[in-house]
């Protein structure tokens, strides 16, 4: 569930929305993210589920791209964008559980989508990551997370994000938990320009 209230519904927009990551320092933490933590290798086949207009693809190396999005101007911005360097599929982790391209995956990562899910919605997209997998595989996650102690204002701007299921990080570790055995968090209370707090969940089949 996300809120498309406002002037937030202008974020569905994707020129809009990349030139808002840009000037966050959303576009540099994800470039970090991909390469601290994705660390996907030449070759290997990648998932990106909530994948937006691709903009991962920027940091990726040479490797087997499927973008997964409910959004069709997102799709359709990065068909036009990035062409043949993916695939790009409109859907979710429901509606492409029985789509043979997605099997045996090297890296399944979610940016920024698991806080736009309820639990059940969200348990379906990491089961679908460890479906997915190849035995050795990784999921890699990363959303808002709330913190103790958080500051007032970092807490206001988090409370306005269209997501609307940010957790802590013990909930999503429960999350991940239920489905994979190896499961390790990192948060990150200084991630961009503005007052934010995120978690990076990573999973190994």
């Amino acid at each position: 569930m996300q809120s498309e209230s406002g002037l937030l519904r202008w974020l569905n927009v994707p020129f809009v929305y990349n030139a808002f990551s840009a000037a966050v320092g959303a576009n540099a933490l994800r470039r970090r993210l991909i390469q601290n933590h994705v660390g996907a290798k030449p070759g290997d086949k990648v998932i990106d589920v909530g994948c937006g207009s691709a903009l991962a693809l920027q940091w990726l190396p040479d490797v087997q791209y499927i973008g997964l999005d409910i959004n069709p101007d997102c799709i359709a911005f990065a068909r036009r964008t990035y062409g043949s360097k993916g695939t790009f599929v409109v859907g979710d982790a429901r509606s492409v559980r029985a789509d043979p391209r997605f099997n045996d995956a090297d890296i399944v990562m979610a940016i920024g989508t698991l806080h736009h899910l309820d639990d059940e919605d969200a348990a379906q997209c990491i089961q679908f990551a460890y479906d997915v997998l190849k035995t050795g595989g990784r999921f890699v996650s990363h959303d808002a997370c709330w913190v103790p102690a958080q500051g007032a204002l970092s807490r206001y701007i988090m409370s306005a994000d269209r997501g609307r299921n940010i957790r802590t990080e013990q909930q999503y570790r429960q999350l991940a938990a239920k489905v994979f055995r190896e499961v390790d968090t990192w948060v990150d209370t200084k991630p961009m320009r503005i007052p934010y707090v995120t978690v990076v969940v990573e999973c190994e089949k």
